[in-house]
């Protein structure tokens, strides 16, 4: 079972260095156990050249083709939910600052079948590792135009700072920009009893030492539990347009998000 399932991965995923098709293996269970310690140490865990150089550029060519239809999303968000804001704090206080956030979406059904991120996604031998480390069961979606995303940002275009609203992030950096396009965070810098706003207040006032810049070439697949960690993409310049799939798994199998998550993320809905 475990040699049909590796080769379903197209042999897109660099499975010498990261063995995660034989999870009983022993190298296996070295590399799952340091996963688990860096997202509970950092919040994040970085496994650069996951995705080998060949499938990346094919990756980074579907995306470039699907750009025309991408959707462009232009908004300005607080980085926290409303529901997580006191009442009390000031119309003008930074924790109510609104960030910018512009990209171009490209959705689920815009990827080709043959596309290494779709492989990639639908690939029983990722959720399997991701289960493991996460140390929960984790499925993938059954939205059609969710599940995965590829987002692209040229020049000028950024994402704002902000806490994300689930529990952990997975995401394959295909393409760095030519300049900017860092992910800066905060790592673990809240939980459910305390918002840390005077440490989230330095962070958007670029005070403190806090902040870590995640070091990702293209290929770099990471797990981030950006619930916790205020985190954000600095601005890009220059012609090369940073490149990120998003990939999206949840505790419950068939999950679809509701129809107003898609319209704001991708200009449309499934039905």
């Amino acid at each position: 079972m475990e040699q049909r399932t590796a080769s379903a991965a197209g042999d897109a995923v660099d499975l010498d260095r990261y063995p995660i098709a034989h999870l009983g293996a022993p190298r296996a269970r070295e590399l799952i156990e340091r996963c688990r310690g860096q997202l509970r140490s950092e919040g994040l865990c970085v496994l650069h050249g996951f995705l080998r150089p060949e499938a990346v550029e094919r990756a980074v060519e579907q995306a470039r083709s699907g750009l025309a239809g991408a959707h462009a999303k232009e908004r300005a968000i607080c980085a926290y939910d409303d529901e997580d804001i006191d009442p009390g704090l000031p119309a003008g206080d930074p924790v109510r600052k609104l960030h910018r956030h512009s990209m171009r979406v490209i959705a689920y059904d815009r990827l080709g079948a043959d596309s290494p991120v779709r492989r990639l996604y639908e690939w029983d031998g990722l959720t399997a590792f991701l289960s493991e480390v996460l140390e929960e069961p984790v499925h993938t979606c059954a939205d059609p135009l969710l599940s995965v995303v590829v987002t692209a940002m040229g020049d000028g275009q950024e994402q704002g700072w902000h806490f994300d609203d689930n529990d952990y992030v997975v995401s394959l950096l295909l393409q760095r920009a030519e300049r900017g396009g860092e992910f800066e965070y905060a790592p673990m810098i809240r939980d459910g009893a305390d918002q840390a706003y005077d440490r989230v207040r330095a962070v958007f006032a670029g005070a403190g030492d806090e902040v870590r810049v995640a070091p990702a070439d293209a290929g770099t697949l990471a797990l981030f539990r950006g619930r916790r960690s205020v985190h954000r993409v600095s601005p890009v310049s220059g012609d090369r347009d940073r490149l990120i799939a998003l990939l999206s798994f949840d505790s419950r199998p068939g999950m679809m998000f509701p129809a107003e998550v898609q319209r704001n993320n991708v200009g449309r809905t499934a039905g």
